[in-house]
């Protein structure tokens, strides 16, 4: 592999002026400390050793491609937790009858969460549990089996998407971090490159198209406040026949993120959360305000509806959009995501707040007619699931059922 060799004295090959020199060479190679020379940055992650000391190949992105479904799920009708028989493929309720604290960690375990898991008892005859609009004859239970006790299981995996709203305002605004406590912005070099949504005490969702990174989170400012170093990056695999597909990323944190006013989780959607096109949605980032303007340095928020994928294709997209991804904006134009905004959420309030989106791709920023495109976070469930169990067990996880 070609590269660029060091020069014994820097003084005399980088001057003047060495601070601009600098700041190219950051921007372009990778420095080797063993033999000293430049990589170009294209080489970098590359699979292919450029540095004797491995610091090319060091805390690369592992592309991770979609596997089998986990072995349980939760419902959008009050949490009730459904289990997947290996064997058969079906999914049915639990019953409540003996069923553990135990069990209920192992179900959570099954989706990658870690923490304390929350469940009680439902009657699903005072209660009657209803299988999500639009769901595929084997996707949900026809109905959940009788249970001596006449409870099924609802199960609360994360405390997660509480916030301090702010009164809702129209067309972009200024926001406070303890409204979107979620939000963090993904750093390189300290500049902002993406954002991105908390989503557990270690873990940040993200767009695959973002990636040194380390996260900043707890503030609704870019300047100031510490920061948090990556661990490990994942990003879906992505097929040649659809490139924009699969722009979804999971960031796990070298030291977790502990909730307080300022840091909270944000739900993941459920299973059978199917929104309705016109949907009010929130979008929050730290973009550009206005097309080839400048990063804001407060964090921003507005207001956008959903909009249905064959209406987006016909107005714009050609067919780009399928259906592992969403379109919001506003018929008019005028609200939308833009640069900078990449990676950042999408998001419902279901009774409390789910990121049903990733800040993706689009044509222009705010123009009529071509809202902005966001990967569906429902269609990477069992993506996100798999990495964050086999991430925290360090290898497959057993079927739960």
């Amino acid at each position: 592999m070609p590269s660029l060799s060091l020069p014994r004295s820097w003084s005399s090959a980088l001057s003047p002026p060495l601070p601009l020199v600098k700041i190219y060479l950051d921007h372009h190679y990778l420095f080797c400390k063993q033999p000293l020379r430049l990589v170009p940055l294209k080489q970098v992650c590359d699979g292919q050793l450029d540095c004797l000391q491995g610091e090319d190949e060091a805390n690369c992105p592992q592309w991770v491609p979609e596997g089998p479904p986990a072995g349980a799920r939760v419902s959008k009708d009050r949490s009730v937790l459904q289990v997947l028989n290996s064997h058969t493929g079906a999914w049915s309720c639990v019953c409540h009858d003996h069923f553990t604290p135990a069990l209920a960690r192992a179900a959570c375990e099954q989706m990658g969460y870690s923490s304390q898991a929350g469940e009680w008892g439902l009657d699903p005859e005072t209660e009657p549990v209803v299988p999500g609009r639009g769901a595929k004859s084997n996707s949900s239970p026809s109905s959940c089996r009788k249970c001596l006790s006449g409870l099924v299981v609802s199960l609360f995996c994360s405390n997660c998407g509480q916030s301090v709203r702010t009164p809702r305002v129209l067309g972009g605004s200024p926001a406070a971090i303890e409204a979107w406590p979620w939000q963090v912005s993904l750093q390189y070099r300290k500049e902002h490159i993406c954002g991105g949504s908390i989503i557990g005490p270690g873990w940040v969702l993200t767009a695959a198209h973002c990636f040194n990174w380390r996260v900043k989170a707890g503030s609704d400012l870019l300047s100031g406040t510490a920061t948090i170093a990556v661990e490990k990056v994942f990003l879906a695999e992505v097929t040649p026949a659809s490139p924009k597909d699969n722009d979804i990323a999971l960031v796990k944190l070298r030291s977790p993120v502990h909730d307080s006013g300022d840091t909270k989780p944000i739900c993941l959607p459920y299973f059978d959360e199917e929104l309705v096109p016109g949907t009010p949605l929130w979008v929050i980032g730290w973009g550009y305000t206005e097309e080839h303007g400048k990063l804001s340095e407060r964090l921003q928020q507005a207001e956008v509806e959903l909009i249905d994928e064959q209406s987006c294709n016909l107005a714009a997209y050609h067919g780009d959009v399928t259906d592992r991804m969403l379109c919001a904006g506003l018929p008019q134009g005028g609200v939308d995501t833009c640069q900078g905004d990449s990676g950042g959420p999408l998001l419902y309030s279901g009774g409390h707040w789910q990121v049903v989106g990733i800040v993706s791709w689009g044509q222009g920023c705010g123009t009529p007619s071509t809202p902005g495109v966001y990967t569906s976070v429902r269609a990477y469930l069992d993506w996100i699931y798999a990495v964050r169990r086999v991430s925290a067990q360090g290898g497959q996880a057993a079927p739960f059922c």
